[in-house]
């Protein structure tokens, strides 16, 4: 009688076969004939493969103990190796580790609102000049006759001075309607949120602070709420402080209801761009493109509707998380790319060591196959160990990270978004040890595969070990070729932004950037008139320039490199007047007639600002260059006269007295704008810099400078204390961040490459030893000795970089948007890292093929 099939099946397949359960089965079916009971069949079938497989698992972790247990003694018996490989994985995890940390909170983490991805960042947009702020009536307009949106709202960036505690200080903060914090999702973690009300222009003026804010300069005090706090002279009153940790953008301190402000003219005239900035919170189920189309349409009757200062305006839609990171996100990326390269030549590098180390363990593996271990066990053993390195390496790799990524901090962009969020947290090692985790399988499973193909044999025909098969030889070599073309790629990023330094660095800025300090100082509120303005900046004139040290200061009302904060079409008298949507657009700049000297721009016709150019007199200009050539070409511009504003609109023509060469505004990179300079006695504001000349060090004239400005008003801040040099270092920071990153990656890469090589050639010398001491028996030279083994190393350096020349053409162009001076397929950078690259190796192979030189034929011929 035949026992159930469907037991006896699993029977064969699920309990162990050996010797004692083979005995078993042939009971348990002695007993079936016996009984002739399928029932019992079953219940006894079922017990012994349940048992049988708890054998199996103690079985399995007794052995993976006793893997673990040789493993640590093999490698404690060789010390130099293992520290060469866990150095390795710990570079290429490290680096990685740090890295992904720096991505994942900047580019990953989903931002700290509820429902991020519904939240969306909105500009209108003004033809070929690309985002523009917001007009205040159109927003009314889109919040009145939108429906994609659950909540529409808008704010701008806003800087107020703080007095009555002490010296006036300034604090960063928004200017918001009622609904923001209800776009974003956020409660106030006391007192209350904005109200419809407080957007009226009658409403009594309130603010809510950060939590930072509340803790640190108003004591954390719980009766804060109702608290006055004097911004620019006016009184608010303290109605909320926002939850621990909350961010917007960058931290603020203090966010403002819109109130009086959305009357004032700046924000009711429809055609003022007054540099707000929408936030909308799409509703379930509408999409990007279907809330983009219907704004487009609501701009479309804007146009309609009021031809003359909305016609040819267009909308921008994206999600808040896309348009915080856009300025650093190639960067990340290809840092993302970099240590990627890293980790896989790291992995490379120890598979080709543990290759190694598995040909002179042939013997070894050669008697543990003819005791009886199949291929099976003995890659499970080659696995354990390769994992347990793999393990060290994360460890140490985390460790590393930590100094790592203070350091990517630290050259991090000013202003780099999120940056505060940067961290190792949870997530970052759980990376790292999926990392490790996956360096042990990958860098194990080749040589584990290799040297598990030994067969038993090898034990009784090989007397010594002679190092390897074919297929080990030619492993090595591969992934030898493949780690030269990894390491060229990372090369060759690094020598594009090397080159790219170099050409920012070289960049005529328009000005001399040497020994000048400039500080930002903020005369807000409205008590600051325009004839205090000017009376108090032509004092600061006066003391500063009799400071010791000092050889000229002048006051402007936005730096070169920093950025204009005020652009605005214009008109010429004598040319005829283009459409509405061609008009051309000019930087305006206030200035004092000795900021041209303290800065060190160059007057190229007519003459700069004097102290007759004030209220009262006739108004006058200065412009750049580029206006020049633009508006006259051909033309002497000196005599000229513009209009700012629309030609349709209330204006005053002003005279251009001189031309004065272009200087960088927004970067260091861009085109140079069209620029107009204005006597600062002639149009004031209440945001400067004072910029300063010095004898000396600049820095160390700022605390001088600010004293003097404090002793003619104690309440006027003073902040961003920077010299101009520092101002162009900080223009270029993405790209030094790429470039000591990518060098340091790259350096580390050539050097295990390098190491790679050395290894190889030494490798092959002690194979060949016999070979060596044959050819030189015969008759051959140490020259043809050296040749020989030189061919061995170079000839996988020459083929790896063809493959990296190949990789790095086909990849260059990710640095594209980082680059200047310099196109990503660049002639003298692929051949000078192809040089480097050839040098190193060829001095990594000298040392050991050197040594194969001096082998003596009679004891290389004795020892075999």
């Amino acid at each position: 009688m035949r026992p159930p099939r469907l037991a006896a099946w699993l029977l064969e397949h699920l309990l162990p076969r050996d010797r004692r359960h083979e005995a078993m089965r042939g009971d348990l079916l002695e007993e079936f004939r016996a009984r002739r009971s399928a029932p019992w069949y079953w219940r006894e079938a079922l017990s012994l493969i349940v048992r049988g497989q708890g054998y199996t698992r103690m079985l399995t972790l007794d052995t993976l103990r006793q893997d673990i247990r040789f493993a640590w003694r093999a490698y404690a018996r060789a010390p130099g190796f293992t520290a060469i490989v866990v150095a390795t994985l710990a570079l290429g995890i490290g680096a990685s580790t740090a890295i992904f940390s720096v991505v994942n909170g900047i580019l990953l983490r989903p931002l700290p609102f509820a429902d991020p991805g519904r939240l969306m960042w909105i500009n209108e947009t003004n033809g070929a000049r690309g985002p523009i702020s917001i007009s205040w009536p159109n927003y009314l307009d889109w919040k009145a006759r939108t429906r994609s949106f659950d909540t529409l709202a808008v704010s701008r960036a806003s800087s107020f001075t703080w007095t009555g505690a002490g010296d006036g200080r300034r604090l960063v903060g928004r200017r918001v309607t009622a609904n923001f914090f209800q776009a974003l999702g956020v409660q106030p973690s006391l007192g209350r949120d904005f109200a419809e009300r407080d957007d009226l222009p009658s409403a009594p003026p309130v603010a809510i602070v950060s939590d930072e804010f509340w803790r640190k300069d108003l004591g954390g005090a719980a009766d804060a709420i109702g608290r006055t706090l004097t911004l620019d002279g006016l009184a608010y009153t303290l109605v909320g402080v926002l939850p621990a940790g909350f961010r917007y953008l960058r931290p603020y301190d203090v966010f403002i209801a819109m109130g009086a402000f959305s009357a004032s003219p700046i924000v009711t005239e429809r055609g003022n761009h007054s540099a707000f900035v929408g936030l909308g919170r799409l509703k379930t189920g509408v999409t990007i493109e279907a809330a983009l189309r219907e704004l487009q349409g609501v701009e479309a009757q804007i146009a309609q509707e009021h031809p003359d200062v909305a016609s040819g305006l267009g909308v921008d839609v994206q999600p808040l998380a896309a348009r915080l990171v856009n300025t650093i996100q190639q960067t990340l990326l290809v840092l993302s790319g970099a240590v990627g390269i890293l980790l896989l030549i790291a992995c490379a590098n120890v598979a080709n060591l543990l290759i190694a180390r598995g040909a002179g363990r042939r013997r070894e593996l050669s008697a543990r196959a003819a005791l009886g271990a199949g291929r099976t066990r003995i890659a499970a053993q080659l696995l354990v160990e390769s994992t347990l390195l793999s393990m060290a390496g994360g460890a140490c790799g985390i460790l590393l990270a930590f100094g790592l990524l203070r350091l990517l901090i630290a050259f991090a962009p000013a202003g780099t978004p999120r940056v505060d969020e940067v961290r190792l947290d949870g997530v970052a090692l759980l990376f790292a040890l999926t990392a490790a985790s996956a360096c042990g399988i990958l860098f194990g499973a080749l040589p584990a595969a290799q040297a598990s193909a030994i067969s038993s044999d090898d034990a009784l025909l090989h007397v010594r070990g002679t190092g390897g098969s074919l297929r080990s030889h030619r492993l090595r070599r591969g992934l030898l070729a493949a780690e030269v073309a990894l390491a060229l790629i990372l090369l060759t990023g690094a020598g594009l932004m090397v080159r790219t330094l170099q050409g920012l660095m070289s960049i005529d800025p328009g000005f001399r950037p040497d020994h000048v300090i400039t500080m930002h100082v903020s005369m807000t509120g409205d008590a600051w008139t325009e004839a205090r303005r000017a009376a108090f900046v032509d004092g600061l004139m006066t003391r500063t320039a009799a400071l010791p040290g000092v050889i000229k200061a002048g006051v402007v009302s936005s730096l070169p490199i920093d950025g204009s904060s005020w652009y605005s079409v214009f008109s010429a008298q004598d040319k005829p007047t283009p459409p509405r949507d061609q008009l051309p657009s000019a930087a305006i700049t206030l200035a004092t007639p000795s900021y041209f000297d303290a800065i060190g721009i160059r007057l190229l016709r007519g003459r700069t600002f004097t102290a007759a150019d004030r209220d009262g007199s006739g108004l006058v200009i200065v412009v750049n260059e580029s206006l020049a050539r633009r508006i006259w070409p051909g033309e002497d511009a000196v005599g000229k006269r513009i209009k700012r504003g629309f030609p349709d609109q209330p204006g005053d023509w002003r005279e251009v007295v001189g031309v004065v060469a272009d200087v960088k505004v927004e970067d260091l990179v861009s085109r140079p704008p069209l620029q107009i300079y204005m006597p600062y006695a002639q149009t004031t504001t209440g945001e400067f810099f004072l910029v300063t000349r010095t004898a000396t060090d600049a820095a160390a004239l700022g605390s001088t400078l600010e004293a003097t400005i404090h002793n003619m008003d104690r309440d006027l801040p003073v902040f961003a204390v920077r010299t101009m040099t520092s101002v162009m270092q900080e223009a270029i920071a993405q790209q030094r961040m790429a470039q000591v990153v990518l060098t340091m990656f790259a350096a580390v890469a050539l050097l295990l490459a390098s190491i790679g090589l050395y290894g190889l050639v030494a490798h092959s010398v002690t194979e060949r030893t016999q070979e060596i001491g044959v050819r030189m028996a015969m008759g051959a030279q140490g020259r043809d000795v050296l040749r020989l083994m030189l061919a061995n190393g170079l000839s996988m350096t020459a083929l790896g970089a063809v493959a990296g020349v190949v990789g790095a053409a086909l990849l260059a162009g990710s640095l594209e948007s980082l680059l200047y001076g310099v196109k990503p397929i660049d002639p003298v950078t692929f051949a000078s890292v192809v040089a480097l690259l050839l040098v190193t190796s060829l001095v990594a192979c000298l040392i050991p093929a050197s040594r194969a030189t001096r082998i003596a034929p009679t004891v290389a011929l004795r020892n075999e």
